[in-house]
């Protein structure tokens, strides 16, 4: 009652005094400083030198021995059954042989609801630890594509060598669990909700006891790798826990097969500010991109679903390797076997990295599972990074408090003692005469919202195609404009408080982006940038005719989600259409992208344009 009093002239406390004074002035240079905070994140004064919490780990303190006859044969003997059976019967006899506990799980699944049945096998075998009673488990996971949809033959046979080495040891103090998919996540998806007993139409009857870590491999057809590219976020921004980040990096030095986030190379350390500067950006908006969009490289993505830590290592080949250079597709040829020495470091790296994750005495805990990292071996904490969308909630919160208290006429907001009782009266006539029209226009709006995010769920099913999809969202936003038009209209002759309906929009988006910040940053970003940024400078100036109401608008449209996805598919590097991507991560994977833009980003969008139309 005191907030919504103050503007009346009522007593308050001093901060709010001070608040009602400066909030005019502060809010837009707090949007800017909270994208200038954002901006200062790659310099190197932000971050800090990656350690580790986990000492039980011990990486690096152990003589890796993967690489004998043995190991190879393994891989050979995948070669040798894919030319005579298909690839899942294929891997469960190499498996077998081994002496792994194996199964095959075949499963159906859709890619976007109603669209379509697609069928997919997986092939997981089990090496029993000779030390545990398989109560916890470790797993390597890969497909038999890259995410480039390249022949990923090469990352199998180096998980038969793998399972070839594992079942030579006796130290393993966990179960290891192979799992070789055809589908992808979506084949991963399935295995684990198998796994975990969540689905009794596809079930697991061969399995072992809580995993604790995984890690997927991917190896595209090449002679030689330059290096590793390492991938840690999953679909709905969740992150592998930073011990384990750090753990594969030191040990990928050590076999000098290095795992460069994000396949970016270091910078020397030598080199200029402003190439560093560069080089820390481009590695941060790739993982933004990653983290609030949901588009991952490899496989690892839904196991942080299910909260195990998992990464992607990647083969990085060669600029002119001859094998890379065609992109070979299909099944494995001698020409795509790497040498020998590039088998021996990638599987030496991934057998030291087992080994620092058989040593750990539980889950993973101790380090960071909020960071973000501008380069190789260095991190920036929670504690850095979240000011910023602290500084961009509290523009929208200083700008509604300051339209709040200057709605209604002038005559409302004298301070003078004399008329206090008729200024109170005044000031609740004019809620209960314009707040039921602007909640009503909001509830309207966002009718509309689950409209968009209910039809693509319903529709029959082969009708959802790229082509369908830009002509649906295209129809969408004809429609959406009709009704902020419609609605103008209507309200044109009220004279509704266009400040209270900026105001209550304010408070929603600011609630909605704290929110998101402690569970997806980046996609919080994503969303004041898109949303967020356009209401701060909504109506920032006098709309006093036509051809100024009409300008306000087109910008909103140039920012409007059609036009936004459309940019997308060129900046996010999609195949398809963005809105059939992330319908079907939604879907799938359970992402929050899809409702936000159905239920936030594009409700806010068209109220912008009725604040800017109304009179």
């Amino acid at each position: 009652m005191s907030l919504v009093l103050s503007g009346q002239g009522e007593k308050t406390s001093p901060l709010l005094r001070v608040a009602r004074k400066y909030s005019a002035y502060l809010s837009y240079p707090l949007a800017i400083c909270g994208l200038l905070w954002l901006l200062a994140l790659p310099l190197s004064s932000f971050s800090r030198r990656a350690y580790f919490s986990e000492n039980a780990m011990m990486p690096g303190q152990v003589y890796t021995t993967f690489g004998t006859q043995s190991h190879m044969d393994a891989m050979d003997r995948v070669d040798a059954e894919l030319k005579t059976k298909d690839q899942a019967q294929a891997v469960e006899a190499v498996f077998a042989s081994i002496g792994l506990d194996t199964e095959t799980q075949e499963f159906t699944y859709t890619k976007v609801p109603r669209i379509g049945k697609h069928a997919g096998t997986n092939v997981h075998g089990i090496l029993r630890a000779p030390r545990s009673d398989s109560v916890e488990a470790l797993v390597i996971a890969a497909s038999w594509t890259t995410a480039n949809n390249a022949s990923n033959v090469n990352a199998v046979r180096l998980m038969a060598g793998l399972a070839q080495y594992a079942s030579e040891q006796v130290y393993w103090a966990r179960d290891i669990v192979f799992v070789v998919t055809d589908s992808g996540e979506q084949g991963i998806e399935e295995w684990l909700r198998a796994y975990q007993g969540l689905t009794t139409t596809s079930p697991l009857f061969v399995r072992s006891g809580i995993i604790q870590a995984a890690l997927s491999l991917e190896l595209p057809p090449a002679k030689r790798y330059t290096g590793l590219g390492l991938y840690f976020e999953g679909k709905g921004g969740q992150l592998a826990n930073l011990d384990y980040v750090n753990m594969v990096q030191y040990v990928s030095r050590l076999e000098r097969m290095p795992a460069y986030l994000h396949g970016l190379k270091d910078v020397p350390r030598r080199a200029h500010w402003w190439t560093k500067y560069t080089s820390a950006t481009q590695l941060l908006l790739r993982q933004v991109r990653a983290q609030a969009f949901g588009l991952s490289t490899g496989i690892h993505a839904p196991f942080l679903r299910y909260r195990i830590d998992a990464i992607t290592l990647a083969g990085l080949p060669q600029p002119e390797d001859p094998v890379s250079a065609v992109f070979a597709h299909g099944l494995f040829t001698d020409a795509d076997v790497p040498a020998a020495p590039m088998q021996r470091q990638i599987g030496r790296t991934i057998e030291a990295s087992f080994r620092s994750l058989n040593n750990l005495l539980e889950h993973f805990h101790q380090s960071f599972f909020f960071y973000m990292l501008p380069a190789n071996q260095r991190y920036v904490s929670i504690g850095d990074y979240i000011p910023a969308a602290g500084l961009m909630i509290a523009s929208l919160l200083l700008q509604a408090m300051h339209l709040w208290w200057m709605q209604g006429p002038d005559e409302l907001r004298s301070d003078s003692p004399h008329t206090r009782i008729t200024r109170i009266n005044a000031y609740y006539a004019l809620l209960r005469a314009t707040l039921p029209s602007s909640v009503g226009i909001i509830l309207r709006v966002h009718a509309l919202g689950l409209v968009l995010l209910l039809i693509p769920q319903l529709i029959a099913s082969s009708v959802l195609t790229d082509a369908t999809t830009t002509a649906y969202l295209f129809t969408m936003a004809l429609a959406s404009i009709s009704m902020v038009l419609h609605t103008s209209d209507i309200y044109w002759t009220r004279r509704i408080e266009w400040r209270q309906l900026k105001s209550i929009v304010s408070v929603y988006l600011a609630v909605v982006v704290a929110c998101l910040s402690v569970m997806n940053f980046s996609l919080a970003v994503a969303l004041f940038v898109v949303a967020g940024l356009p209401l701060v400078f909504t109506r920032v100036c006098r709309v006093d005719t036509r051809i100024r109401r009409a300008l306000g608008v087109l910008m909103l449209v140039a920012v409007s989600p059609v036009c936004m996805m459309t940019l997308g598919m060129h900046v996010l590097g999609c195949s398809s259409n963005p809105f059939r991507v992330f319908l079907a991560d939604f879907y799938r994977f359970g992402s929050l992208v899809y409702p936000l833009v159905c239920l936030v980003y594009w409700p806010v969008n068209l109220l912008c344009m009725i604040i800017v139309l109304i009179q």
